[in-house]
């Protein structure tokens, strides 16, 4: 019975979920042909200044966020260190995509869907997941639906780049920014930049209000790697080979480019 709570995370566990991820896509190799998409530019909102926040992950967040009728978004354009990444966590009220310029992450989901934000994906609860992992290409864009325990790591030695896009799913609640509450969790549990030369510290009290806080914004997050699961996988299974959502993908991208071109219907921030 996995009841033990650690802290949240610290270099260590960074490098153990490295080594996991790692030493499972070296055991079965990941065909190049996935579902996954190429794009080779994502357009973001021409904001006069983008929010910049420091996640407790580890991740440098530049964000900004949409509203038009009957949609809200959020994109963060990111830089990741090596090592960085969040552990297994649940979306609960926005899907999410991610778009990879350089390639070089290692991304995990499950097949397997937990819809009850109060009984997570713990041993003890709903049970544990297998999670797959893709070792991302430069200009990949992968998509991961609400309800699927998934996260990911920089695997490498070089800092990359990575654009998150987060649309409010139906069911969310009216939060402010009408984005499904991910930008208002990173606020909230994120430190913000003032300089992005010289970054703030993570303190502890951040990392430990990433896991504690997440609910509040529809998000179960884990204290650890394997509080939510329980298989490293390198080969996809067929449901996450056929995984897409390109229409709402598509119509993010026309209300951003319908911004961008003066249209006062939008409104970025």
């Amino acid at each position: 019975m996995k009841t033990l709570r650690l802290p949240l995370p610290s270099l260590f566990f960074q490098l153990v979920l490295v080594l996991v991820i790692v030493l499972s896509s070296l055991a079965i190799a990941v065909p190049k042909a996935l579902a996954i998409s190429t794009l080779d530019n994502f357009p973001t909102p021409n904001i006069d200044k983008t929010e910049k926040i420091l996640g407790p992950a580890g991740e440098i967040f530049e964000f900004s966020t949409c509203n038009a009728d009957g949609i809200g978004f959020t994109i963060a354009e990111a830089q990741i260190p090596p090592g960085a990444g969040p552990l297994p966590h649940i979306h609960h009220y926005t899907n999410e995509w991610f778009w990879t310029p350089q390639g070089g992450l290692q991304l995990f989901q499950s097949v397997k869907e937990y819809p009850d934000l109060d009984n997570p994906a713990t041993d003890e609860q709903a049970g544990n997941a297998t999670v797959y992992t893709v070792n991302t290409e430069p200009n990949q864009i992968v998509y991961g639906p609400k309800y699927r325990v998934h996260g990911f790591a920089n695997t490498t030695t070089e800092t990359r780049p990575l654009t998150f896009i987060w649309l409010e799913d139906p069911i969310s609640p009216a939060y402010e920014l009408h984005d499904g509450g991910i930008r208002e969790y990173f606020q909230d549990v994120g430190i913000p930049i003032k300089d992005l030369k010289h970054l703030p510290a993570i303190t502890d009290q951040s990392k430990i209000e990433f896991v504690s806080h997440a609910p509040l914004y529809g998000i179960n997050q884990s204290y650890y790697f394997f509080e939510y699961v329980d298989g490293v996988n390198g080969k996809l299974p067929t449901p996450l080979v056929s995984l897409n959502n390109d229409k709402s993908l598509n119509r993010i991208i026309e209300t951003i480019n319908a911004y961008n071109q003066g249209d006062t219907s939008v409104h970025c921030f």
